[in-house]
């Protein structure tokens, strides 16, 4: 469970997104709210300063992207590290007559 986004003001940021990084962290996960209901996220991905990211820092940088103010307990169910540039990362528009 990673500490609800309120409690980690005044913290350092565990995520910063940087375009240019080579690795990014494709997931699934849910975020259920403290004050009820949830969000559930297929494919998603954040960028990575390094080449891993543990499940707990995972955690925390899914609240502080997404800017979760009554985020409670966050679960990931897939975790996959991916290089940019290696997977369908980009929008394409349809291209169809």
């Amino acid at each position: 469970m990673v500490q609800p986004a309120c409690s980690l003001l005044g913290k350092k940021a565990v995520y910063k997104p940087n375009p240019k990084s080579e690795f990014r962290v494709k997931f699934d996960c849910r975020v259920d709210f403290t004050n009820g209901g949830y969000v559930e996220g297929h494919d998603f991905l954040l960028d990575l300063e390094g080449s891993d990211v543990s499940d707990d820092d995972l955690k925390r940088m899914i609240v502080e992207a997404m800017n979760l103010a009554k985020a409670g307990q966050v679960q990931i169910f897939k975790k996959e590290i991916v290089r940019r540039g290696e997977h369908k990362d980009a929008y394409e528009p349809d291209q169809s007559p």
